[in-house]
């Protein structure tokens, strides 16, 4: 019973430690009213969830001390089988709180869906394209013709639409404080929209491991004023975004031209791990291979720090729909990838003939031959 209690005590000291570790607890404290209702809802369920789980606590640690072998005095009936009042609790008071919690997950489902627009007209949503690209976010303004890596800003109790992809493997786009998470994928688009109630920094990053660089993406998510979003628009657009300060030491962003499909090529983050490439130059050297060696002391590591903010004063037109559209031809075979791939075939095929022909042409002769015998 000591050793129990010791137990139960280490890890309730444990979880309190570990709590207080994690600073502000984001999912607690929303500042965005989608972000607000799905807390509602988390701790709805929970206190609902905690009707059973605390009277089960409550009641085992009761029946343990009065049926405990020194209780003499506690009922014991070996021959009991059957209690029509305990079979209604344990079965009736289960089954009504998961009809609630059923009704809460469908009414919260669509209530908060990520698709929905959270503005009355849909066309009066801030439409902002994000591209999870190799450790780092990209985010594309098309209406304002603007791009920024691993910062976003939208102006205070403005509809924000984000539509969301990936240029490399499956990510999570996730702003706690403002709204849900939502997955980015190749060749997909998906949605989030949210509002944020008031003028904040807000911490967003990948929910969803994707490699050794996964620690480096995340942003921060700039909620602004009407008039500050313009005149930063404008700034950008006027190239002068390094003047931009983007942090509290003092950081100003690095300002750039045209991001279209060329720059974008240019921002891949490194080709394996500094240990994975450690691991390739030792074992090519352990074998002597010398293009081995080569070609794994030309690789460049993963990043070990985010990528700065950086600002774009214009964007290749529908840049966002060409990175979809990129592993989407890849299924249908109408880019350079997908024409080499049905030309590869073909050339399989072509030189698959002369051989056909020449096996008919010797197996003729053979059964010549053989009835000439």
């Amino acid at each position: 019973m000591r050793q129990t209690t010791l137990a139960v005590l280490s890890l309730l000291t444990a979880a309190t430690v570990l709590t207080g570790c994690g600073g502000d607890i984001v999912l607690l404290n929303p500042e965005g009213s989608v972000a607000e209702g799905l807390s509602g809802l988390m701790m709805t369920a929970i206190y609902t969830m905690l009707l059973v789980v605390i009277p089960s606590i409550i009641m085992a640690i009761w029946f343990g001390w009065k049926y405990r072998k020194a209780n003499k005095d506690a009922d014991y009936q070996p021959n009991w089988a059957h209690s029509t009042a305990i079979e209604i609790v344990v079965w009736g008071i289960p089954i009504i709180i998961i009809a609630f919690l059923a009704y809460l997950a469908w009414k919260g489902s669509h209530e908060y869906d990520p698709y929905k627009s959270r503005a009355q007209d849909p066309s009066q949503d801030l439409t902002i394209q994000v591209i999870a690209e190799q450790f780092k976010w990209i985010f594309i303004y098309p209406e304002q013709n603007i791009a920024t890596i691993n910062e976003v800003r939208f102006p205070e109790k403005q509809p924000i639409g984000f539509r969301v992809t990936s240029n490399f493997t499956m990510n999570s786009f996730f702003i706690p404080k403002l709204a849900g998470q939502i997955y980015a994928m190749a060749g997909m688009q998906t949605q989030l929209h949210l509002i944020a109630d008031n003028t904040g920094v807000y911490r967003g990053f990948s929910a969803n491991y994707s490699g050794y660089g996964f620690s480096q993406m995340h942003f921060k998510a700039h909620s602004v004023t009407q008039a500050e979003f313009e005149q930063w628009v404008q700034t950008i657009k006027e190239g002068k975004g390094n003047t931009v300060v983007v942090d509290d030491k003092g950081t100003t962003a690095i300002q750039k031209g045209l991001l279209d499909q060329a720059e974008l090529a240019t921002l891949k983050d490194g080709d394996r791990s500094k240990h994975q490439i450690e691991a390739l130059v030792k074992e090519a050297t352990r074998k002597g291979d010398a293009e081995a060696l080569a070609k794994a002391e030309a690789m460049t590591p993963y990043p070990s720090k985010p990528t700065p903010v950086t600002y774009y004063s214009s964007v290749q037109p529908d840049l966002f729909k060409t990175v979809i559209n990129t592993y989407m031809s890849n299924y249908h075979g109408d880019n350079a990838h997908g024409q080499a791939h049905v030309e590869s075939h073909e050339q399989v095929a072509h030189e698959a003939t002369p051989s056909v022909e020449a096996t008919a042409s010797e197996d003729t002769a053979t059964a010549t031959a053989v009835a000439g015998e």
